[in-house]
């Protein structure tokens, strides 16, 4: 038996006690300090929309209904705190779209010129935050149970079919405008290409004036960090991966975690060091950019939850090399795709939206190798409209970063606004 394929029985159950233990010591440091500690900020208790209410400005939340039966929540800034008219009356609409693990909130939870939603809300536009399913804002289903176990038979497969679509179609119809601005972060990204790859008659396409992939995913061939270190441990199927994790939510945002974060990062710089190993496990290194007065906002609302079998779709690309359908095993694939191997995506294929790529050689997840040997080759030169390596940005750094909003959210926001004015 190949112990780099196949998970050892012994292994399943030390990394099982890796887990209860880390869980453990976790849960005993917070109810041993409950009584003596209390953070002073407010923001670790808030939803999305009370964190953007705390900063003086308007929330507005949307429910979405995918064809699937999916119901989304989504946050919505309408106004900015500076008046800004446009000569069609009409505001440019802009979707933010958050990645692997996290919420709506990771546009909002920095300072107000720190946090892209707030950065273009105060330049005047509508600005719309979207939540796939399984986050902590997409756990509601029409007639599935989250408690059980189809609920999460999901991947972004189907946050790519359904949840933009519905969160695209309900933007467009609220504000009655024909196309919008997209800024995808991580696998926001790897669903708004997947979408648009199987836009074939170009309805879709045409809804999207401007793309904007910060830490864009294509390819995950080259990976580092937690992902790649686990997709080549067990079996093709998983088998191990289930057994561990289960067959529902994976990594939930839940009150245990949102306790644990007040007590384990507390907010001075020293303490918040305590959160950064799990979050660089998938991220990167460690980052010279984040608010250490934030760190335990950020990590309050991270991680928001996903389905198991989405991060089993995450390492069946690391395998596969590029990006291929969610494999679902011979029998069901020929049933789902009419093949015995799942279908790839073809990036090749998408065509009449403009792409702006903001990247980093730094980054672990939107590898800077995938980004050269897929996506690059493999999208059209004709759609991409901007190719920006960043310097020292790791994944996370693009939607937490404090040098995001100079390098990445005001040259994307004058970008839009020209485009927007007919100046581009």
């Amino acid at each position: 038996m190949n112990d780099k394929v196949i998970v050892s029985r012994r292994t399943k159950m030390l990394f099982s006690l890796l887990i209860s233990s880390k869980f453990l010591i976790s849960s005993c440091l917070l109810f041993l300090s409950v009584a003596a500690h209390e953070d002073n900020d407010p923001e670790l208790n808030m939803n999305t929309s009370q964190i953007i209410e705390r900063w003086g400005y308007k929330a507005e939340v949307h429910t979405v209904t995918t064809e699937d039966g999916y119901i989304l929540e989504m946050q919505r800034i309408p106004n900015g705190k500076k008046s800004v008219s446009w000569p069609n009356g009409k505001k440019p609409v802009v979707l933010m779209q958050h990645g692997l693990l996290a919420c709506a909130s990771d546009w909002v939870v920095n300072l107000p010129d720190q946090s892209a939603a707030y950065v273009f809300a105060d330049a005047g536009f509508d600005v719309w935050l979207g939540n796939v399913r399984g986050t902590t804002y997409g756990r509601k289903h029409t007639t599935l149970d989250p408690k059980e176990t189809p609920f999460w038979q999901f991947s972004w497969d189907e946050m790519a079919q359904y949840d933009l679509t519905a969160m695209v179609d309900h933007v467009l119809a609220m504000t009655g405008q024909d196309n919008l601005y997209y800024m995808g972060h991580s696998q926001g990204t790897l669903i708004m290409f997947t979408r648009l790859a199987k836009d074939t008659d170009g309805s879709f396409a045409k809804k999207i004036k401007r793309y904007f992939a910060l830490a864009p995913i294509g390819s995950v061939k080259n990976i580092k960090g937690f992902l790649s270190y686990f997709a080549h441990k067990f079996s093709p199927e998983f088998d191990g991966w289930y057994d561990l994790f289960g067959s529902k939510d994976f990594l939930p945002d839940n009150w245990i975690t949102k306790e644990a974060s007040k007590d384990i990062c507390g907010s001075s710089e020293k303490e918040a060091e305590k959160c950064d190993n799990e979050l660089f496990l998938i991220a990167g290194p460690e980052s010279n950019q984040w608010n250490a007065s934030r760190t335990a906002v950020y990590s309050s609302q991270d991680p928001a939850g996903t389905s198991t079998q989405n991060i089993v779709h995450w390492m069946q690309m690391v395998r596969h090399g590029r990006v291929p359908a969610f494999d679902w095993g011979k029998k069901i694939n020929k049933k789902k795709y009419g093949q015995d191997t799942p279908p790839e995506y073809d990036f090749s294929a998408i065509k009449g939206t403009k792409i702006h790529l903001y990247w980093s050689d730094d980054d672990w997840l939107g590898d800077p190798t995938d980004i050269h040997d897929f996506l690059l080759k493999e999208l059209n030169p004709a759609v991409i409209a901007e190719n920006v390596n960043l310097k020292n940005f790791n994944h996370l750094d693009f939607s937490w970063g404090l040098s995001a909003t100079p390098e990445v959210y005001l040259p994307a926001l004058k970008t839009c606004t020209d485009d927007y004015l007919g100046k581009s």
